[in-house]
C-alpha cells in the first residue's frame, strides 16, 4: 500500500512538474512570436500573456493583443483573446473571441461586434491543416457600409495535393447590407442567406505569421456552389476565376435567378434596401436578364478578364481588386 501511494505521489509530481513546464514554454513561444514579429517590422503588443487549466488543458488568455502588419494596412485588435488546448495535443486548439474586435484596412477602421464566436483549428508546424468558426450574431461596420449577419458557419480544410489551397464551405442564415446609419436598426434576416462551396488557392499556405507578414493573396477561386436566398428568389452563382499580383479576376462566372425583380422591388419598399442600390441592382439585372430571353429570369454567363466583366465580347461592368493587402 505504501509502495502503491508513493507511486501515486512521484507520478502526481512528474506530471505536475510536466504541465509547468509545458505552460511556461507555451507562453515563451508565444512571447517569442510577438518579439519576432515586432523584430521584422509588424506593430505588434500585448498588455499580458496568462497560462491557466491545470492539471489536463493549457489555456492561454493575451491581454488586450495588436497586430498591425508590416508589409501594408492590415491590422487587427480586441480586447483578448484565448487559446485553448488539451495540455497532451496542442495541434488542436479552439481561439475564443470577444464580442467586439476592430480591424484595421486601406480604407479606415471595420468595428466588428459578435455573439458566441469561436473557431477550432488544427494545425501543423503552424500551418492550418483545418478550421472552423461559429458565431451567432457577427455584424461589421466600417466608414462608408456595414454587414449585419447571424447563424454564422465557416469551415477550412486544406488541399493535400497542393498546401496553399483550401476547400471552403460558408453558411449564414441571414445577412443584410447597409449603410451604418441604417445597420444599428436593421434586422440581419430581414435581407437574405448565403450557401457558399468553394476552393480558394493562395500565393502562400495560411500560417498565424502570414498575418503580422505579407498576408496570403488569393491566385486562384473555384466557385463551385453559390446561393443568395432573397425572399421568393435565389440568385445562383458558379465558376472559376485566376487572380493576377493585383487581385484582378480572370475567368467565366455564371448567373442565375427567377423573379428577381419583384424580390428587390419588395426589399426597397419594405426599407430593406437603399433606394440608390436597388435602381442599381435593378438596372444591371435588367440588361443582363435581356441575355437570357426573359423579363424576370436570369440565365447568362459572364467573362472576366482582368476585372472587366465581359457579356460575349461586350464588357459591362468592372470588379474592385481582390486585395486586402
Amino acid at each position: 500500500m505504501k509502495r502503491l501511494l508513493a507511486v501515486i505521489i512521484v507520478a502526481t509530481l512528474a506530471y505536475s512538474g510536466w504541465w509547468f513546464y509545458a505552460a511556461y514554454n507555451l507562453r515563451s513561444s508565444v512571447a517569442d512570436w510577438f518579439a519576432t514579429q515586432r523584430a521584422t517590422g509588424a506593430q505588434v503588443d500585448y498588455a499580458d500573456l496568462t497560462v491557466r487549466g491545470f492539471p489536463n488543458r493549457t489555456d492561454l488568455t493575451i491581454t488586450e493583443p495588436m497586430i498591425i502588419a508590416a508589409d501594408g494596412p492590415f491590422g487587427w485588435s480586441a480586447p483578448f483573446l484565448q487559446i485553448l488546448a488539451l495540455s497532451y495535443n496542442q495541434r488542436h486548439v479552439i481561439v475564443a473571441l470577444p464580442d467586439t474586435q476592430t480591424l484595421t484596412t486601406g480604407k479606415g477602421e471595420v468595428a466588428v461586434t459578435s455573439d458566441g464566436m469561436l473557431a477550432s483549428v488544427i494545425h501543423d508546424n503552424g500551418a492550418v491543416v483545418r478550421s472552423n468558426l461559429e458565431s451567432t450574431v457577427l455584424n461589421m461596420t466600417g466608414p462608408d457600409h456595414a454587414l449585419a449577419m447571424a447563424d454564422v458557419n465557416a469551415a477550412l480544410q486544406k488541399i493535400d495535393a497542393n498546401p496553399a489551397s483550401y476547400r471552403v464551405a460558408i453558411s449564414i442564415g441571414s445577412l443584410a447590407a447597409t449603410s451604418p446609419q441604417v445597420a444599428q436598426n436593421i434586422s440581419p434576416e430581414s435581407l437574405a442567406s448565403l450557401r457558399a462551396e468553394l476552393e480558394l488557392s493562395f500565393d502562400h499556405p495560411l500560417t498565424a505569421d502570414a498575418f503580422a507578414g505579407a498576408l496570403p493573396q488569393v491566385t486562384g477561386m473555384t466557385l463551385t456552389r453559390s446561393e443568395i436566398s432573397y425572399g421568393a428568389v435565389t440568385f445562383k452563382v458558379t465558376g472559376d476565376a485566376s487572380f493576377d499580383a493585383a487581385g484582378r479576376a480572370t475567368g467565366e462566372v455564371t448567373l442565375t435567378a427567377e423573379n428577381w425583380r419583384d424580390a428587390i422591388s419588395n426589399a426597397h419598399e419594405n426599407g430593406d434596401l437603399p433606394a440608390v442600390l436597388s435602381e442599381g441592382i435593378i438596372e444591371l439585372l435588367s440588361m443582363l436578364s435581356t441575355f437570357s430571353g426573359a423579363r424576370d429570369a436570369l440565365d447568362v454567363t459572364l467573362g472576366l478578364d482582368r476585372g472587366t466583366v465581359l457579356i460575349g465580347p461586350i464588357p459591362v461592368g468592372k470588379l474592385p481588386p481582390l486585395d486586402w493587402r
